[in-house]
């Protein structure tokens, strides 16, 4: 009778604590969505970059493109969330076949990145300049690429999946937590203008903040989720440290010419 009880209360928990962890990744997702909202309202409501200035017109039609793509994409991460969380696993498991987004969003995301700082003023971006810059676009998307390839790879193991998946789409909805002036303007300044914290220091208050909410939440460090956290930040300090290289200078050059 004890052991039967026991293993009631273990089962018990065991569906609450996924139930939270379910409910955290509808609250990233939330998350993830605001911020990309607020870093791009220019671009949604007016056809404006974060300066507000229009859109560089020889790239114009692949920026709209791109832009579509990402926040197809954003829609896409919430409505699987919501269907994981609503115990629809069916329907996920075919609504992601729609993926194939994946396949396109990568060469257009390169391309895109590539264009911007051909067309771009030489003056442009300071004191870090466009080639430096250019790291920033580059990393978002290796980063979105690997995460969510990996993330497919290891969909049959849902703990693994989840962490993949959400920081892949961390990874995309970076390009608008980061253009959120008043979180960029503070750390540009609390730095001293040094490139990390400027472009990356936002997204990585956000990840670190959801660290602390999962825990919270779940009252259990997640092994899949710490990797995925870990490897984002560190993702963001080598590209960085990159984009200080004479050799890179030089290869951002040529490979926007």
């Amino acid at each position: 009778m004890s052991s039967t009880v026991a293993a009631a209360t273990a089962h018990a928990r065991t569906f609450q604590r996924e139930r939270r962890e379910r409910l955290f990744y509808v609250i990233a997702c939330v998350v993830m969505l605001v911020g990309v909202a607020v870093g791009f309202h220019m671009f949604y409501l007016h056809g404006l970059n974060d300066a507000g200035q229009p859109v560089t017109q020889q790239s114009a039609s692949l920026v709209y493109v791109h832009g579509g793509l990402m926040t197809c994409w954003m829609v896409l991460f919430a409505l699987q969330c919501g269907l994981v969380t609503t115990g629809n696993r069916r329907l996920h498991m075919k609504l992601g076949m729609a993926a194939v987004l994946y396949a396109v969003i990568v060469p257009i995301g390169v391309i895109t990145a590539l264009l911007q700082i051909r067309y771009a003023d030489p003056r442009s971006f300071p004191p870090f300049g466009p080639y430096r810059f250019l790291t920033l676009p580059l990393a978002e998307v290796a980063n979105f690429t690997f995460f969510i390839g990996a993330g497919f790879l290891f969909r049959r193991s849902p703990q693994r999946h989840r962490a993949l998946m959400m920081m892949g789409t961390l990874s995309a909805a970076q390009a608008g937590i980061g253009r959120i002036g008043p979180m960029r303007n503070l750390f540009f300044r609390a730095s001293h203008a040094a490139f990390f914290p400027t472009f990356w220091g936002a997204t990585v208050t956000v990840v670190l903040v959801l660290w602390v909410v999962k825990l919270a939440m779940t009252r259990r460090l997640d092994r899949s989720f710490d990797i995925a956290v870990a490897l984002f930040i560190a993702s963001g300090l080598l590209s960085s440290y990159v984009s200080t290289m004479a050799w890179w200078i030089q290869l951002a050059h040529r490979i926007t010419h």
